[in-house]
This record gives structure tokens, sequence and C-alpha cells, in this order.
């Protein structure tokens, strides 16, 4: 007997054929691979400090343009609605206000818009009832000081009481836009009054022939003889001098209207003769002339004792004389005073004041070069 059936063990099942997968199965697809794990499951990694401060660098910036940007529009906003900026000097009614003002320095086309600027701003509000005019200035050109003469004539018109108050210099311009006032007071060192016109420029002739330059001129036939007739390159000839002295005898006439209309019945005028020496040639003896002025027409300057005995101003003092007269003019019991200060534009806050010197630019070579027909008080 085998083996295997002495040990009765069943015989071997046969291997049967695997079989195929169905369509179905094969359609299955495998399971995808495992993501990566979420962000909490990292470890938090090490910034470096370099990243962290440009973070906060950048922030910052971020930050201050927007409270830039907001400052601006405010800015703007407040330059628009309120040119001005008030500072009381001394409380009271609010429908009794004196509003005071400064003009100080050269009287330019700058200097008149301002002032038109605040004009519109008081002239229609019925709670300012007296203008006190602060003046500190030896003058400036002409149409700028006419402009600033009429404005104050429209707030006379307006019905406000205008009181001028003098401090170191009033003259030539600064008294021309003093005149209109109702009542001036100026300070006990005051120089007032140079009631006259000036007109001068620089003849470079000599010095373009030094340095080997020669300026050439071409005028068209027609104005030949009177287009350079204020020129840097020569002196005018009798005929053009002449025609200029014209024109600035009939602005000293304007002048001197406005003076006489806005003193009338407090003016004094004096006739004045005096020698005056004439020299005829370096050979020959200087001949003595007799000279006649009329004071205070002849663009002199008086300390205020003088302006006063001539009837340029009304009382000698200080500000608050000028406070107190503009108070009884305007028959206020509790005036409030405010002074109006032009409000400092956007530019001038942020980069601070212009230094002083010469600007050479454009408009500054424009009036170096332009004559200029001026009511100031300088030396030549």
């Amino acid at each position: 007997m085998s083996e295997n059936t002495s040990n009765n063990e069943p015989p071997p099942t046969p291997l049967q054929p695997t079989a195929a997968p169905s369509q179905d199965a094969a359609q299955v697809p495998p399971p995808p691979p495992p993501g990566p794990p979420p962000w909490w499951a990292y470890p938090p990694r090490r910034r470096s400090t370099a990243r962290r401060v440009f973070r906060l660098i950048f922030t910052l910036i971020f930050i201050s343009s927007i409270v830039l940007n907001l400052y601006l529009i405010v800015a703007v906003t407040a330059e628009i609605d309120r040119p001005f900026e008030k500072a009381i000097i001394s409380d009271g009614a609010e429908d009794q206000i004196i509003a005071v003002y400064d003009v100080k320095g050269i009287i330019n086309n700058k200097v008149a818009s301002q002032f038109a600027s605040f004009c519109a701003e008081i002239k229609n509000d019925k709670n300012v009832k007296a203008v006190i005019l602060r003046i500190d200035s030896h003058g400036g050109g002409v149409g700028a000081s006419d402009r600033i003469y009429s404005l104050i004539k429209g707030l006379k018109e307006a019905g406000k009481k205008i009181v001028v108050s003098m401090g170191g210099v009033a003259a030539s311009g600064g008294y021309y836009i003093s005149a209109p006032a109702h009542e001036i007071v100026a300070e006990p060192t005051t120089i007032t009054g140079s009631v006259g016109v000036i007109m001068g420029w620089l003849v470079i002739k000599d010095t373009l022939n030094k340095i080997g330059a020669e300026a050439v001129v071409i005028k068209s036939s027609n104005a030949r003889g009177w287009k350079d007739e204020v020129s840097p390159f020569r002196k005018p000839d009798d005929r053009q001098l002449a025609h200029l002295r014209e024109i600035l005898d009939e602005t000293q006439g304007r002048f001197e209207y406005v003076v006489k209309e806005g003193r009338a019945g407090k003016l004094k005028t004096n006739k004045v003769t005096y020698p005056l020496a004439i020299g005829k040639g370096e050979d020959e003896d200087a001949k003595e002339v007799w000279h006649t002025e009329i004071e205070p027409f002849n663009g002199k300057v008086y300390l205020a004792k003088e302006a006063l005995q001539l009837g340029l101003i009304d009382a000698i003092g200080y500000e608050e004389l000028a406070f107190d007269r503009a108070k009884a003019l305007a028959g206020l019991s509790k005036p409030k005073v405010v002074r109006y200060v032009r409000r400092k534009g956007l530019f001038e806050r942020l980069m601070g004041p212009t230094p002083r010197g010469l600007k050479l630019d454009v408009n500054t070579l424009d009036e170096l070069q332009a004559p200029r027909i001026m009511m100031i008080w300088k030396v030549q």
C-alpha cells in the first residue's frame, strides 16, 4: 500500500484556474495617495528678523499714507472754506467785532490779492463793525496800492469804520492806502508821508562794453522812437525823458487827489521856497536857483509830530489807541477785537518758511527787466 493510503489522508485537490476580474471591478480607480497634512499640523516656522522689520516698516508707511491723505483733504477743505485764522485780542460781544488786519512789507500784487480776500470775508459780515489796518510798509507798486485803496473805500461804503494804525514806516504807497481811512493813528517814531512817485532802472551799457558784449535791439518801424525808451542798454533821450516825466506827473496828481480826498478838512499845505544850487560845468561856478515846493506833496517824509501838524494823521499813539478810536467811531459798548491772519498754505506748513534772499527765477528776472512806476520810499 502506498504511504498516503496508510495515513488515511485525502488526496490533494487540484488547482483551480484564477477567474479573470470583472469589467466593473477594472473601472474602479485606485485610492488617492494621502495628501499633505493641514497647516496646523506643521510646526511653526521661525521668521527672520529682517522680514519682521520690513513688514513693520511697510505697515507704518501704509498707515502714515492714510493719515497724510486725510490731513491733505482736511487742510485743502479748510483753506477753501476759511482762508484766514482768527486770533482774539480782546473778547466781547459777537455782534461788535473790530477786525484787525496787517499790511507789511512791500505792497505788490500778492499783498493786494490777500487784502481782497480779507475784504470779501468781512464786507458782508454784519457783526464786523470796524476795521483796523495795521500798516508797516514803505510802499510798493502803483497798481497794487491803488487796488488796496479802492478796496478800503468799498469797506467804507459797506458801513465799516476804518482806522489806520501806523507802525515803524507808513510811507509813499503805505500812506496812499492810509489816506481813505476815517482816522489815522501813528506811533511817535513812525516815518510817514513821502507823497511822490518814482521810476528807475539799470543801464548796463558800459558794463557790457567792458566784457566785450553788445546788445542787439531791433524795433518795428512805427515803434522805433518809443519802444525802448526805458532800456537797460542806453539812456533815454530828451524827448523820451519828457514823456516819462509826464507819466510820473500824472500819477503824482492821482496820489495828491487821493490824499486831498481822504484828508479833506484836515490837511494843511505849506509853500516852501529855498535856494537850489545848479552847476553849469566843471569850470563854471554853480548858480543859485530858487525852488518852490508844496508840502506835503513834495515826496518828503515826516515823523509823527510834524505829520500831525500837516494833518497827515489824526493822533499819536500805539495800537491800543487805534482800538479805542474804532470803538468810539462805531459806537460799540463791548467790542470783540479779532486779528485776521492769512492761513498758511499747505506747502508752507509742510516745508516751513521760504528762506530769505535773492531768488533767481523767471518771475524775478522779469521784474528786474520790466520798468515799474513805484510809490515807494527807499535808498536810490
